[in-house]
């Protein structure tokens, strides 16, 4: 059985992404943390959908959970095809405002997650000659100045450099490396304070960003990796 791991499965984007790629027939691991009846709904529903679909947790708070984590997930799926890192934290904090303790949190979960599965994951990877897709944010090309995101623009700099350098390093093995990397989405946490700067006058939706997913996914997308591609609407 060939597995797509989507990380923060149960909920938000996360659980939308599931929903796509079980429409396209995949069969889906949907990582959660504590949302353990929401990753279950959403493994009944991908199951309904007529594909495999199972559930595990995992918290990504420190290094040494997470090797807890991929120990237990490869001893449960075997294969992995593709993953898909989603999970991430995001707070709305001047970058003097910021403790430590938070600062060293978010790269936990943004950044090193994202790395360790990574490492941790390439040798069934490297078998099935899958895909790994990092969500990251838009505006990363241009990296504008910002007093409230400092620490969340930095772990997706940071992450979208780390997927161009994979990226390089994989591609003669047949792994190609991604980011996609919405603007304003419905689900954002502070869409109220920015929806007036949207060209488009609305949000992203989450089925937008999951059609890129499943496109760079597909057979036809081979020659694609090391992109960033935004879903921004023109922001």
């Amino acid at each position: 059985m060939a597995w797509t791991l989507v990380t923060g499965g149960a909920k938000r984007l996360g659980s939308h992404l599931c929903y796509a790629l079980a429409e396209q027939g995949y069969s889906v691991v949907v990582h959660y943390n504590k949302s353990e009846q929401e990753a279950k709904d959403v493994v009944k529903k991908c199951q309904e959908i007529g594909v495999e679909a199972a559930a595990i947790q995992g918290d990504f708070s420190s290094n040494e959970a997470i090797l807890d984590f991929t120990k237990r997930y490869l001893l449960e799926f075997k294969e992995t095809t593709n993953l898909i890192n989603n999970v991430g934290n995001y707070f709305v904090r001047s970058g003097l405002q910021t403790p430590l303790s938070d600062w060293m949190a978010l790269f936990q979960i943004n950044l090193h997650a994202p790395f360790i599965l990574i490492q941790k994951l390439i040798p069934s990877l490297l078998e099935s000659k899958g895909q790994i897709i990092n969500l990251g944010v838009s505006g990363l090309y241009e990296n504008p100045a910002g007093i409230y995101s400092t620490a969340y623009r930095m772990t997706k700099s940071c992450l979208w450099m780390l997927t161009k350098s994979l990226s390089v390093e994989l591609a003669s093995k047949g792994v190609r490396v991604n980011m996609v990397s919405p603007g304003q989405t419905n689900l954002s946490v502070d869409l109220q304070h920015q929806k007036h700067k949207l060209p488009m006058n609305r949000p992203c939706e989450c089925r937008e960003i999951s059609r890129v997913i499943t496109f760079l996914l597909h057979p036809d997308s081979v020659y694609i990796t090391g992109q960033n591609i935004e879903i921004a609407g023109g922001s």
